[in-house]
């Protein structure tokens, strides 16, 4: 008789429960009972990060989890990311700076590196080289190509920053993008505590310069 128990994973925003023997690893369970076959397998020791998935916002290496050890989390998948409003429907800007930037090269080890990237930049929106160097330092290209994958993470945190679009493909002016709110701080020492109608204030972030301009 087959020892199961019933377990809840929240996977890329839809809840699944499903019944794994308890020596199950999180990645069988991700591949063979949810088919989301993006999550690969690669050295089942954990030392090449191809399995890496968030766990609660946090990247874990899911050959070295146990699928009840999940039981009740929030797992994130490479097959999410396209789902996140970064994405605007089509390609995560990690995904596309990998495309744009030739970081996929065999691309066996891409999911696991976009994984790292995707908590490294929800941590720290504007890395140094080094600092991504670090975060993907779990995750092992055998191409050895680590420099357009550390250029295709700098390009997902360019296209991050950049500044947000509107619905009809514009700019977002302050007042838009504070929702009318007025606790906030310009940068200005005494700060007026909101956008003013008055054109752009000296010393202020520039971002704030088109308030009270022409809606564009």
């Amino acid at each position: 008789m087959t020892d199961e128990r019933e377990i809840t994973l929240t996977v890329n925003g839809t809840e699944h429960t499903i019944e794994v023997e308890p020596r199950k690893l999180l990645v069988h369970a991700i591949r063979e009972d949810l088919d989301l076959t993006g999550t690969h397998i690669g050295c089942d020791t954990g030392n090449c990060g191809a399995c890496t998935v968030l766990k609660d916002g946090e990247p874990i290496k899911s050959c070295l989890t146990f699928a009840v050890q999940a039981d009740g989390s929030e797992i994130m998948t490479v097959e999410g990311m396209e789902d996140l409003p970064e994405a605007e429907g089509e390609l995560h800007p990690l995904q596309e700076g990998f495309r744009e930037e030739h970081g996929l090269q065999c691309g066996y080890c891409t999911p696991g590196m976009i994984m790292s990237g995707k908590a490294l930049l929800d941590e720290n929106p504007d890395p140094e080289e080094g600092e991504i160097r670090e975060a993907i330092s779990g995750n092992l290209c055998r191409c050895t190509g680590y420099q357009n994958i550390v250029k295709s993470i700098e390009y997902a945190a360019d296209e991050l920053k950049a500044e947000p679009a509107t619905a009809d493909g514009g700019s977002v002016t302050a007042a838009e993008r504070f929702d009318g709110e007025t606790d906030f701080d310009c940068g200005v020492e005494d700060c007026c505590g909101g956008p003013s109608a008055d054109g752009p204030i000296e010393g202020a972030d520039p971002q704030f310069d088109d308030v009270g301009g022409e809606d564009t």
